[in-house]
């Protein structure tokens, strides 16, 4: 993300790109320091991005095509935080959606799938199941999993019966890095979609995939209300930019290829323009000159009419 220098825009007229009321929606404080710094009115394309999501390539097809007239900030969210963000200083986000339903109620949102991703059974380096290349959900009906079993339904069914037979508590967790601190103190076993797995990966920890429970989707996701012309175009070129829109087929806003195309034919067609109307010029100059040449008067008379648009000579009575 290019940063705006701070002291090229007054105090009055500043506004924070991400307010201190938002800060707890940031993925950590460092964030929040970075952003608030910034002033909201230099980065007019503002995306949310859910912690395991990547978004590198769209982001960065975004900075080619459009960062020169619209820039836009690259904003980490803490987890579950999307659609606050979108409430409070996002344009569109990133998220999870089985983390965030509410994102499916097609009245406040729209939501494209953009890409699923496997989920891993993540555990002890020394686990009895990291012998497996990959671990049957049957094989965990019996272990004790740091999640609540309506997050992976496929998990819940499976161990209903052991779970009836022993009950167990879980234990205060704020968000997923807090239960890959207790998968590694040995407390239970972890389902989480690969990308987080790899992001939380510690040297004591192991994953496997887990290849009959429903992959783990991402989504993008914007509200549905009212936008300016040219903010509703910003928002479609993103959704282009994440289906995989070349620049070449880019509806909306002029990309940054597309605005040096269309200024070097504006250019071409004001030199064609010139350089035809000096041909002109120049062949009514040599008519005049060979009219004066040849001692026509009444010729260099009305060549001359021609080129001042003055009437040349008198009328005969």
């Amino acid at each position: 993300m290019t940063e705006i220098p701070v002291e090229d825009v007054t105090a009055a007229e500043r506004l924070p790109l991400v307010a201190e009321e938002h800060a707890p929606l940031l993925a950590d404080h460092d964030v929040f320091e970075r952003l608030h710094s910034f002033d909201a009115h230099a980065y007019p394309m503002r995306v949310g991005f859910v912690p395991g999501v990547m978004p590198g390539k769209w982001f960065g097809r975004w900075h080619d095509r459009y960062g020169q007239v619209r820039p836009l900030a690259e904003i980490p969210l803490a987890e579950k935080a999307g659609l606050a963000a979108l409430d409070g200083f996002a344009r569109m986000v990133l998220i999870r959606p089985e983390h965030e339903p509410v994102s499916a109620d097609k009245d406040r949102y729209h939501r494209i799938e953009l890409y699923r991703e496997q989920q891993v059974v993540v555990m002890p380096q020394d686990h009895l199941l990291s012998i497996l290349d990959e671990v049957p959900v049957a094989e965990l009906a019996e272990e004790f999993l740091l999640q609540e079993p309506e997050t992976v339904p496929e998990w819940a069914a499976a161990s209903e019966p052991y779970r009836a037979s022993n009950p167990q508590k879980l234990p205060q967790m704020r968000h997923t890095k807090d239960a890959v601190e207790l998968v590694a103190a040995g407390l239970g076993l972890l389902i989480v979609p690969l990308s987080i797995a790899r992001l939380y990966h510690r040297k004591d920890l192991t994953h496997r995939p887990v290849p009959d429970i429903k992959t783990s989707a991402v989504a993008l996701v914007w509200k549905r209300e009212f936008r300016e012309d040219i903010d509703e175009a910003m928002v479609q070129d993103f959704v282009g930019i994440c289906r995989g829109r070349t620049a070449a087929s880019d509806r909306g806003t002029d990309s940054k290829q597309q605005a040096l195309e269309k200024k070097r034919k504006e250019k071409e067609e004001a030199q064609r323009k010139r350089r035809a109307a000096n041909a002109r010029r120049e062949e009514q100059d040599r008519k005049a000159r060979n009219a004066r040449k040849n001692g026509n008067a009444r010729q260099h008379s009305a060549q001359k009419a021609k080129v001042t648009g003055k009437p040349g000579g008198k009328k005969r009575r």
